[in-house]
């Protein structure tokens, strides 16, 4: 059934029917209703048959803003009627894909899978479930959950926030942009966080272990816990650390702090104390022997390594290489994760 009147469509798509829009610049909001149908309303009475391309089928509806000539047109004021407002009604286990240039989102209540893109604009989630997944250029992306989330998140200069219950797996990248996670990791995961110079923030409320790559980026925790470190790598165990998050960054530190609602604190599990020998005859002790001299060692000058100072060949040659990596990084030539890779084989040579 579908139902048309200038500034109102109506399609029924089912219960569990898939729901796609891609709109040019304006607003969007999607709110979850029981039932069948959805219903998109433009606020300012504008023809959604005139301003969308529709393709509505069986279980499914589609709104297509076409393209009037590309971004100089808008900016010209050619395409403002790609502008809209809209307020959409979609069954709430519906699969929902929106896509925008310059629009603000806010969806609330949908519980199947949803799928969001953005670009210039801010996005807000609120009572989510199921699937996530975004990608947001240059906006800030707000998440709050009543259920468990599988998420995967990509930004570019934007902030990442979310909130839930639990996550059962989540996948995070990000470039600039600062990272929240406030959730129980509790599902089959994997657990898995990238920035190249954002930080990240972790709620403790369960055991995690923090399995670190980075440049310049740093562990922290405001719950007890211990690091480990050895030749490139990095740990932090919260906990009992029976969940592993993989975290890779170039400048960006990760921190876990403790819930703001009064959760109670994570307990750490201390090592296990060792076993106590059977008592027997004392044995003499042993003589203290005084302890080797500790040599003082030249420090490593970035600026001296490219100048050819008075550093050894081997050192210069490690910083040289090192500094080759991140300036490759910066211009774009290597990815996060193979300049990882690069910068971990330099330090193992």
């Amino acid at each position: 059934m579908t139902v048309e009147n200038a500034a109102t469509y109506e399609h029924r798509i089912g219960a569990t029917g898939r729901f796609q829009l891609r709109q040019m610049s304006g607003s969007v909001v999607v709110r979850a209703v029981d039932g069948d149908t959805v219903r998109v309303l433009e606020k300012s009475g504008k023809s959604i048959a005139e301003a969308f391309q529709v393709d509505a089928a069986d279980g499914r509806l589609s709104l297509t803003s076409p393209d009037r000539g590309g971004i100089d047109l808008v900016v010209f004021g050619i395409g403002r009627r790609s502008s809209l407002d809209l307020d959409v009604q979609v069954p709430r286990g519906a699969d929902v894909t929106i896509e925008t240039a310059s629009a603000d989102v806010d969806i609330d209540g949908l519980v199947s899978r949803t799928k969001v893109r953005t670009a210039s604009g801010d996005l807000e989630m609120t009572a989510m479930a199921g699937t996530l997944e975004v990608d947001a250029v240059s906006g800030e992306v707000t998440v709050s959950a009543v259920a468990a989330l599988d998420l995967r998140a990509r930004t570019i200069s934007g902030d990442l926030d979310i909130r839930a219950p639990q996550l059962g797996k989540a996948a995070v990248e990000s470039t600039s942009g600062d990272v929240r996670l406030d959730a129980l990791l509790a599902g089959s995961g994997p657990f898995e966080i990238q920035t190249v110079s954002g930080d990240v923030t972790i709620v403790g409320r369960s055991g995690i272990r923090v399995e670190a790559r980075t440049v310049t980026g740093d562990l922290r925790s405001d719950l007890p816990h211990r690091v480990d470190r050895s030749l490139g790598r990095k740990q932090l165990v919260v906990g009992d650390g029976g969940t592993a998050v993989t975290f890779r960054s170039v400048s960006g530190d990760l921190r876990v702090v403790e819930p703001r609602d009064g959760s109670a604190s994570i307990p750490f599990a201390a090592p296990a104390p060792a076993a106590v020998a059977p008592t027997g005859p004392a044995m003499p002790a042993r003589p203290v022997l005084p302890a080797r001299p500790v040599l003082p060692q030249p420090a490593v000058d970035v600026q001296a390594a490219e100048a050819g100072g008075t550093i050894t060949a081997h050192e210069a040659g490690h910083e040289v290489a090192r500094l080759d990596v991140l300036r490759a990084l910066e211009r774009g030539e290597l990815s996060v994760e193979a300049a990882m890779q690069r910068l971990a084989d330099i330090e193992e040579a």
